[in-house]
């Protein structure tokens, strides 16, 4: 924070002196003749020397302040400035005041000063660029950036305004930050910082072609820098110029033959080229070579691995590299997670299995390794595996929140609502708006008869999003099994709908919220459309015997609750209805 300094007190006798010859001037006018007197009045000799008086009182701890804020004691500066302007009200103590008031974190109070400054002088450009960096200081973004912009108002060769707006809209509107760049840049030229900002918004808001275009004006301010060439090329890659990638490697190898890192990214071009012939003639020598780093083989795989994914014809030479690597190098944990991979594709859950085994075996601290091995068996609701794959992973990473949600889900399927209760408070922990491990522990609640707690967390879960179609049914479905609010249940089961108008289980608790209201027609044929979709649990073919029951339609009931207790055979509520052939 620099001091008043001579200049501001300066300005501040300029600005009196000028109000002192305002004054006088207008006596002046008022002494040529009695009408004039009479009509533009000035002020008498004892005003007057009044005035001067609260001048020289005002100017005496302007000074006072002044002298305290050159040696950094802002308080008592800010209170010599404050008795200034109870003497004489001016911008240039205002100025001051906000400065100190600034210096000693009170952003409120400096703001306040700073505005009035600019009220009593909107033309003075430091006083908007101490509002603007004040408020910017605050979080108040906006403020800040209408200093900027009328500063810029006031004189648009600014550079220094131009860059400062655009930093402060880089924080809230990433768009109109571009845009000021951009114009910054087509205005004065290209310099290094802004092309840097321009490139590295560009990226964030996917526009890799703009970002290529910074990147290539920054190569030409720098066109020694190597790893800015590299950026520059793996951009023109993303925003599909390929040939043009292909033209900034080619420079690079010319500069450095040797490179075998280039020449693998050469490779990876004319594979995204789907030239494979011409990449696998760049590859080959390099992974046959016993002095290339496993790094540079993993990576060459990991160029192969994602084209995979967009053309399966790649599929055998992609896992044929990291098979070489991974027999070269068994004690490397990453050729193992990519078979996994690619055998995770191919369906092969035994060599899914094998390889991510391996991967917990020599990387435990991997959270991924576990959750892909547990994720085999989650799918085949083989949940039993899965317990025990999760609770090992739980002691190597305790703290990662899929470990910890997929354990609750795992847990809570197998019937152990407690453990899962437990494990899903800490996924919560981790992360506390994920609203998948809040629903998940409603439902878990919702199990143990722990229904406040479980209103509690869907409420949560649809407050954070209230789309969030998943909660929507499970709540609406409680509700309904409790006969609670079954009209807003009947609108949440709706909306769930609307986003998945297929689900069984959404049908079902459409039908079933209807069959609370007594409407069975109604609750018929949604369930009737739940079953039809296909495998259906044993819970939604007793309801719908139950709605056939209510319709007088007993063998029809019956037929429903047998098709249940095939599906749940230990169910003795079931049992005993069709025993007694009502509800």
């Amino acid at each position: 924070m620099e001091g008043c300094g001579v200049e501001t007190i300066r300005e501040y006798m300029r600005t009196a002196a000028l109000a002192a010859a305002g004054a006088v001037t207008v006596c002046f006018l008022g002494c040529g003749s009695a009408e004039k007197a009479v009509a533009v009045p000035g002020p008498g000799a004892a005003e007057r020397a009044q005035m001067d008086f609260r001048r020289e009182v005002a100017l005496s701890h302007f000074i006072a302040g002044s002298v305290h804020e050159v040696k950094g004691e802002y308080a008592e500066a800010a209170l010599e400035y404050q008795e200034a302007l109870r003497a004489d009200t001016n911008h240039a103590m205002f100025f001051a005041l906000a400065k100190c008031y600034s210096a000693l974190n009170k952003p409120a109070l400096a703001i306040d000063a700073a505005r009035e400054a600019v009220r009593m002088a909107p033309r003075k450009v430091e006083y908007r660029r101490l509002l603007a960096d004040i408020s910017a200081s605050a979080y108040d973004l906006d403020g800040a950036a209408t200093q900027y912009e009328e500063i810029i108002a006031q004189d648009s060769s600014n550079v220094e305004a131009w860059y400062n707006l655009a930093r402060v809209y880089q924080v809230r509107k990433p768009l109109k930050a571009l845009e000021t760049y951009e114009h910054f840049t087509a205005r004065f030229g290209p310099e290094w910082d802004v092309l840097l900002q321009t490139a590295d918004l560009c990226n964030k808001l996917g526009h890799p072609g703009r970002a290529a275009a910074a990147l290539r004006q920054m190569v030409d301010i720098d066109p020694g820098n190597r790893e800015l060439r590299r950026t520059l090329a793996q951009t023109e890659i993303r925003a599909g110029n390929l040939d043009a990638a292909l033209e900034v490697y080619g420079n690079l190898r010319d500069l450095d033959p040797a490179n075998l890192g280039y020449q693998a990214e050469i490779a990876g071009v004319w594979l995204l080229k789907k030239d494979y012939t011409h990449a696998a003639e760049l590859f080959d020598p390099i992974l046959k070579k016993d002095t290339v780093s496993v790094d540079v083989k993993v990576h060459i795989g990991e160029i192969y691995y994602g084209e995979m994914e967009k053309d399966s014809s790649l599929i055998p030479v992609t896992q044929g590299i990291f098979e070489k690597i991974r027999d070269a190098n068994p004690k490397d944990w990453r050729p193992y997670w990519f078979l996994g991979g690619i055998a995770s594709s191919r369906k092969d859950d035994s060599l899914a299995v094998k390889s991510f085994r391996r991967v917990t075996e020599l990387a435990s601290w991997n959270a991924d390794g576990w959750v892909f091995l547990s994720s085999v068996y989650l799918t085949k609701n083989d949940f039993q595996h899965s317990v025990g794959i999760l609770e090992a992973a739980k002691k190597a990473v305790p703290d990662d929140f899929r470990v910890n949600f997929f354990l609750g889900v795992a847990y809570s399927r197998v019937g152990r609502n407690p453990d899962a209760a437990l494990v899903l408070e800490k996924a919560r922990q981790i992360s506390p708006r994920d609203t998948e491990a809040i629903a998940q522990l409603a439902l878990v609640y919702d199990s143990m008869k722990r229904t406040d707690d479980s209103d509690s967390l869907y409420e949560e879960a649809i407050r954070i999003n209230p789309d969030f179609s998943l909660a929507l049914n499970n709540y609406a479905y409680s509700l309904a099994e409790r006969g609670l609010q079954l009209e807003r249940a009947l609108s949440m089961a709706r909306k769930a709908l609307e986003q998945a108008p297929d689900n069984p289980s959404y049908l079902d608790t459409m039908g079933w919220i209807y069959f609370r209201l007594g409407r069975y027609r109604d609750a018929e044929s949604y369930v009737k459309k739940a079953i039809n979709k296909g495998e259906v649990s044993a819970v939604v073919h007793e309801h719908m015997g139950d709605i056939y029951f209510r319709l007088n339609d007993t063998d029809r009931a019956l037929e429903h609750w047998n098709a249940a207790l095939k599906l749940d055979e230990n169910n003795t509520l079931l049992r005993d209805k069709i025993t007694r052939r009502s509800l």
